[in-house]
């Protein structure tokens, strides 16, 4: 059988198993290349032909190149319609997406906040540790809810939203959730078994359940050497460990002080009417230079379905940005009607650059980020609108929405 083309990623991420499920699944063939983050994924030979640099990424052996999970998953998935995979209608096939996108989005965005914590690529902090675990258990209790009746997620066979949930739950209860956490949710750990032990998946899913739940430990530190007499001129090696948090500390720190004093900014916001006292506060003080205005979409908006479901998916976002909090504020919405929706928002950024400020979100790749020039009048109506929680973007008015302070 000639394979359908290379998938490059981590070993066992749930982003690469989901994929190689639903090839299986398929009866097809799929060459899988182990491809670390950043230590594989930012050689030269990659990025020129991934340029993003990031992984899991497809090759099709027809040339076909995709870069985004979601869409590696829905194509492989497609490939046979034997399995309906991606759902037997449309009905079927929007809930398929919808759980895909909870897993993801629920799930999988917050175990990466602890897998970089713990693993010392974030400074650790117990609110965002609290917080993610926090979101993990709500979302494994509304799949706890759904999975009462259902055995499968979507009507009653094997969907690629199964796949996507049980990588996803594969990873968390593997790495991450010990007992005490896995049984509270007795529904979703027998749907994990049921899913990973079909015959058809048979050498797909493996690894033993994490015996206790992964804790934060800090990094050993370095024995000091014996110290020598250091000479006049030079510094001593004290003096070298006193400077390392000076290299660490966040880039937006070290530009010029700002005159727009941004928690005084969301005070005003918070307190005053938006049109009449807050927008004229924000002209008469905003920095021009020290600060820029973005506007975000989310990409996947044909995959929304209900109105609180997308507000929560705005509530999630938010939350892992919050290691950046003290450089951001904004608003965001959802528009429109159940199955016909949008999230659009707009946030103000220390610096010039949008990066720095909302990288820390793990699904800030979900978004597409554009800059807003509010000495343009349709950028300017635009932002003030998006405050005022009363645009109304492509027909479709404000139905609810948060605030990011």
């Amino acid at each position: 059988m000639a394979s359908i083309g290379t998938l490059y990623g981590p070993p066992q991420g749930a982003k690469v198993t989901r994929v190689l499920a639903a090839a299986k699944v398929n009866g097809l063939q799929i060459d899988f290349e182990p491809t670390l983050p950043v230590v594989d994924s930012h050689k030269p030979e990659f990025t020129a032909k991934f340029p993003l640099g990031k992984v899991p990424v497809f090759e099709g052996s027809d040339g076909l190149i995709l870069t985004e999970s979601r869409a590696i998953l829905r194509y492989v998935a497609g490939l046979s319609d034997n399995a309906k995979l991606l759902g037997s209608d449309r009905h079927s096939s929007a809930l398929v997406d919808q759980w895909i996108n909870f897993a993801d989005d629920q799930i999988f965005n917050n175990v990466v906040v602890l897998f970089k914590m713990f693993n010392h690529l974030v400074p650790y902090n117990k609110v965002y540790e609290q917080g993610a675990w926090a979101e993990i258990e709500k979302g494994l209790g509304v799949l706890e809810t759904h999975l009462v009746v259902q055995t499968y997620a979507v009507g009653h066979r094997l969907t690629a939203a199964d796949l996507a949930l049980a990588s996803t739950l594969g990873n968390l209860f593997i790495r991450f959730a010990g007992p005490e956490i896995r049984d509270k949710f007795p529904n979703v750990k027998r749907f994990y078994q049921t899913i990973v032990n079909q015959k058809v998946l048979a050498g797909v899913y493996s690894g033993e359940f994490a015996t206790e739940t992964a804790k934060y430990v800090p990094p050993k530190k370095e024995e000091k050497p014996k110290k020598e007499k250091p000479k006049a001129a030079e510094p001593s090696n004290s003096d070298l460990q006193d400077a390392k948090p000076e290299k660490a500390k966040n880039p937006l720190d070290d530009l010029p002080k700002s005159s727009f004093i941004l928690d005084e900014w969301k005070r005003v916001y918070s307190n005053e009417d938006t049109r009449s006292k807050a927008l004229p506060w924000f002209y008469e003080h905003f920095d021009w230079d020290g600060y820029s205005v973005w506007r975000f979409d989310f990409k996947y908006n044909d995959e929304l379905t209900q109105i609180f479901m997308s507000a929560n998916q705005i509530g999630g976002f938010f939350t892992r940005l919050e290691a950046s909090r003290k450089y951001v504020m904004g608003t965001a919405g959802v528009f429109g009607k159940p199955n016909d929706s949008l999230i659009s928002g707009v946030v103000i950024c220390r610096g010039k650059d949008y990066e720095p400020v909302l990288s820390v979100a793990p699904d800030l790749d979900s978004y597409t980020v554009t800059p807003l020039d509010l000495k343009k009048e349709e950028d300017k109506k635009f932002f003030e609108d998006m405050l005022a929680w009363e645009a109304v973007i492509d027909g479709k008015e404000w139905a609810d929405g948060k605030m990011l302070k």
